[in-house]
């Protein structure tokens, strides 16, 4: 049965000011298409934002693999740069081996940022997510759950204590709604958020279509055709190709609750009440000594 559906709408001035959020995917354009609206929301409502990407991409970019390592490398600075990211982390596993990898050793280096970084929220691709076939994402999702889980534990990597970084408990989290069929409970209006999302998603070049604009442009002018989305620029033709033809998704899931533009996600919401039950029974029901 679907949970109830909350819509989350833009909140005025820098309510999170303070707050930390780490978006953890695969591959260069998994979050600028899944969650780039809710970074560029959560980044100007005061969040400060860290990209993390576990694997090297070496499989995409129609090059050999050290030349696609480099091209989506290189995108992957300028994609976060476009959305406010204040760093980004490359952790280079083999694309579409991370399921032969340690997940203890993934878990631990997560664990080590989420705590350097003193990380209170995250995105990153649910988990338990039905219809995933992609082992980079359902790798990634996992480790993430788990290590926001450990991460407020001491005795996990004690000697992280030793090197100054404190347990820190990670509260909420976003996980992508990214295959047909996966739970969501929260829709974010991102409307207001569009052009960010566009920039993020122009500098994926090498995976993600960011470029089909400018290839669309010129295979026109060889054939001595234009089309006047395109405009008169490459820019300009990549920007627009990109909101006439690849935010569909995002259209129709805004539509059915009038919005413009919209991202879903199964989000969890781990903080504590002001006061607890127990706050709160010995406020009513203490006396003197």
């Amino acid at each position: 049965m679907q949970a109830e559906i909350i819509i989350e709408r833009d909140q005025p001035g820098r309510p999170h000011q303070g707050k930390v959020f780490a978006a953890v995917h695969a591959h260069l354009d998994d979050i600028p298409y899944y969650a780039g609206g809710l970074c560029a929301k959560l980044i100007r409502e005061g969040y400060t934002g860290y990209l993390i990407r576990t694997t090297n991409d070496e499989k995409c970019g129609g090059q050999s693999i050290a030349e696609n390592i480099l091209s989506n490398q290189q995108e992957h600075a300028r994609m976060a740069a476009a959305l406010g990211f204040k760093e980004s982390f490359d952790f280079y596993y083999r694309n579409h081996l991370t399921n032969g990898i340690s997940a203890v050793e993934l878990r631990g280096r997560l664990i080590l940022l989420f705590r350097l970084l003193k990380v209170d929220t995250v995105i990153s691709f649910n988990p338990w997510g039905h219809g995933e076939e992609n082992p980079d994402h359902w790798v990634t999702g996992r480790a993430v759950e788990e290590a926001a889980w450990m991460t407020s534990m001491a005795n996990d990597f004690p000697e992280h204590l030793e090197a100054g970084l404190e347990p820190h408990p990670v509260r909420e989290r976003y996980y992508f709604y990214a295959r047909p069929g996966q739970p969501f409970n929260r829709v974010v209006d991102i409307s207001a958020h569009i052009e960010k999302k566009i920039d993020a998603i122009v500098e994926c070049r090498s995976q993600g279509g960011g470029n089909l604009g400018s290839r669309l442009r010129a295979e026109l002018a060889r054939r001595g055709r234009r089309l006047p989305l395109l405009g008169n620029d490459d820019r300009t033709a990549d920007r627009e190709y990109v909101r006439q033809f690849l935010l569909e998704d995002d259209r129709e899931y805004a539509r059915p609750h009038g919005l413009q533009l919209a991202e879903r996600f199964f989000y969890i919401d781990q903080r504590p009440p002001a006061k607890s039950r127990v706050d709160e029974y010995v406020e009513k029901n203490a006396v003197p000594l």
